[in-house]
């Protein structure tokens, strides 16, 4: 078999190789010109000059619903529902404005996190997430563990057929305010899980998340059934503000609103939809034998989140094209790069015939819709995909022995993908394939 050797005039692309810690990594990867059909860059929005501003006025004139004074009363208990760490709504910029004025108004504020089945965090992680002012405050702080089956309250059923346990905190509270990113997910978009998973019991995630499955659940699609199940949970449970803000991908916060749960969340997607969904019509009848993506310093830390761009470019990629994926997957505290995703390993490699056992596996409940809902969206995407993923050399083991196809060089990734598909391969650039939305 030839090696591709690139020939002509070529461009470079700067492919996003971040973490958190890490937000000027990029990798450099040269293309034929000839092959480089489009690149799918955001012109993304710059940084609120004053984001507690922003929110004094955004309560005060909602999207929909009663301001925040007119919610607020003598006497009242209020829950916040923030997310966890692993969502980049600045909860720690944004709560300190909150709680002075729920306690101005003599009310009684309380936090929830919304964990959904993720494990509880630790001390450190609270303090990262809310802040050491908050933590610190006084202010009554609960992780959502959707172990503990009796700190849960039963509401209702949605029309979708899943009954609904919220945490008691939630349930007893007078007013109930989200705070929540607004971003393109493999459900729709996120910021509508404020109730399921954020706060929700056992059962119910399960049985939510069976709607994961269903082929309108995908990326960008905010009409798909697991994501309308979402918004009327928030309205059974009695949401009274949502707040949503758009973070960057250099973790900036470009907008905030408030308001009505649904509706507020709505206007933040036009919002979102501007600076990151993309018109792709030319890849509808001719698609891409090549897609290159990296990852940002919001998610590259662990596969787990970061794996979601893979899905994301989907729309654009030929069958049994390849996507590049390039994401370092450091770590997070105890967690190794590529942790969780061993959960796909009996289902390697992907074919028809593993397929249906997974899903048997959800089915049966020998495995678990909470964190399938992700994987199985990756591993679907290698039923249809060559996957390769550029990623550090301490991850590749344990990649290797789930399954994927890893590299610790992205030159070595591109070339094998090119002498696969051949000298006149059709390119796309997507360098933050997470966050970005391809409309055919």
């Amino acid at each position: 078999m030839n090696t591709y050797v690139p020939s002509g005039t070529t461009q470079t692309l700067r492919v996003p190789y971040q973490i958190s810690e890490g937000r000027d990594t990029f990798l450099s990867l040269k293309v034929a010109s000839d092959n480089l059909v489009e690149c799918f860059i955001p012109s993304e929005q710059p940084p609120l000059a004053d984001l507690t501003g922003r929110l004094a006025e955004a309560v005060e004139h909602p999207v929909g619903g009663k301001k925040l004074s007119e919610l607020l009363g003598r006497g009242k208990k209020v829950t916040i529902i923030t997310e966890n760490q692993f969502r980049q709504a600045p909860a720690s910029r944004l709560l300190p404005w909150l709680l002075a004025r729920i306690r101005e108004a003599g009310a009684t504020p309380s936090i929830v996190i919304g964990c959904g089945k993720m494990a509880v965090l630790t001390p450190a992680a609270l303090e990262e997430k809310l802040g050491r002012e908050v933590v610190h405050s006084g202010v009554e702080i609960c992780c959502n563990d959707a172990k503990q089956a009796d700190n849960y309250v039963y509401k209702g059923i949605t029309s979708f057929g899943v009954a609904l346990w919220v945490h008691r905190k939630v349930a007893e509270a007078d007013i109930i305010i989200t705070v929540s990113t607004t971003q393109a997910t493999l459900w729709g978009y996120g910021g509508s899980g404020m109730i399921i998973p954020g706060v929700a019991g056992h059962d119910t995630v399960e049985y939510d998340h069976v709607m994961s499955l269903t082929p309108d659940c995908r990326p960008g699609n905010n009409a798909c059934r697991m994501q309308q199940d979402k918004y009327e949970a928030a309205r059974i449970a009695g949401v009274s503000m949502g707040i949503n803000v758009i973070v960057n991908n250099n973790l900036e916060t470009t907008y905030l609103n408030a308001g009505d749960f649904v509706d507020a969340h709505r206007e933040a997607i036009r919002a979102y939809d501007k600076v990151y969904r993309f018109d792709a019509e030319k890849f509808r009848n001719q698609k891409a034998d090549i897609v290159v993506t990296g990852s940002s310093a919001a998610t590259g830390n662990l596969f787990v989140h970061s794996g979601w761009a893979i899905v994301n470019c989907l729309p654009i990629l030929k069958e049994g094209g390849t996507v590049i994926f390039a994401s370092q997957c450091r770590g997070e505290r105890n967690c190794p790069g590529f942790f969780h995703l061993d959960f796909m390993k009996p289902y390697l490699p992907a074919t028809p015939e593993s397929n249906e056992r997974a899903l048997k596996a959800f089915y049966d409940k020998s495995n678990a819709l909470w964190n399938g809902c992700v994987w199985y969206k990756i591993f679907a995407a290698m039923l249809h995909a060559d996957v390769r993923v550029v990623t550090l050399a301490q991850n590749h083991q344990l990649a290797r022995d789930i399954g994927f196809c890893v590299y610790d060089n992205i030159e070595a990734a591109y070339r094998d993908a090119m002498t696969r598909h051949g000298a006149d391969a059709r390119v796309a650039f997507v360098p933050y394939g997470r966050y970005s939305i391809l409309q055919t």
